[in-house]
């Protein structure tokens, strides 16, 4: 059976109109993986690169002429945002998430070194041995992890500079909901009564916002109407 980089081909079906760029390098690692083991470390190292080189501007982070291959992957690191939104202990959570990925820096530093080895990556004598297809499986193993998971990250939040739009609120929708409330009775529980527009946006959001791009049709419908009159 082929081998095959499962993490990153689910990256790229996930993210259709960024996965061709990505598929040269996804495929290139497979081939080696399968058939040229001894060039595995190379199509690693260029996936690696790749990712930093890709998300760096959308971070914002800026690489010096003088930045090796571990202090680029600590740099993105740091520029990533881990938190999880609507959690009272984000901030928290992204300290403790980049802590855990403090293991990704000795990965860097290990890559690199190996790298360096004659015959791992590139040199040395065609008498010597190197990287078989075992070696070659946990590498690839490792960087389908590992990269996905930094593209990931950075793919799901705003670029750096973006302008993110505030989520549309209940208060938005005054004219909707005025004529949501005139269509339906007031809700009275032991006592209160409640408007069916704020019910209906609280309970079931998704039916509320059915609803309200059906009336939104209807009146721009309604408005055509009239001006061709």
């Amino acid at each position: 059976m082929p081998y095959m980089l499962q993490m990153l081909r689910a990256l790229m079906q996930e993210h259709p109109d960024r996965a061709e760029r990505l598929r040269v390098h996804v495929e290139a690692l497979e081939t080696s993986i399968e058939g040229q083991p001894a060039f595995c470390l190379q199509n690693v190292r260029t996936l690696f690169e790749a990712a930093h080189a890709t998300i760096a501007p959308r971070l914002g982070v800026t690489f010096g002429k003088s930045s090796g291959f571990p202090g680029r992957m600590r740099r993105v690191i740091e520029a990533l945002d881990f938190s999880i939104a609507d959690h009272p202990d984000a901030t928290k959570i992204h300290s403790t998430i980049t802590a855990l990925l403090k293991g990704i820096d000795d990965t860097a530093v290990a890559l690199a070194d190996l790298s360096n080895i004659p015959n791992m990556r590139h040199g040395g004598s065609l008498d010597w041995g190197t990287l078989e297809r075992q070696h070659a499986a946990m590498l690839g193993g490792l960087c389908d992890s590992l990269v996905t998971f930094l593209f990931d990250v950075a793919w799901r939040r705003p670029a750096a500079g973006a302008v993110v739009p505030e989520p549309e609120r209940y208060e938005d929708f005054a004219a909707f909901n005025a004529w949501l409330d005139d269509e339906h009775e007031n809700v009275e529980i032991a006592g209160s009564l409640f408007l069916p527009s704020k019910i209906l946006y609280l309970l079931d959001p998704t039916q509320y916002e059915a609803a309200r791009l059906d009336w939104q049709t209807q009146q721009t419908i309604e408005a055509a109407d009239q001006e061709a009159r």
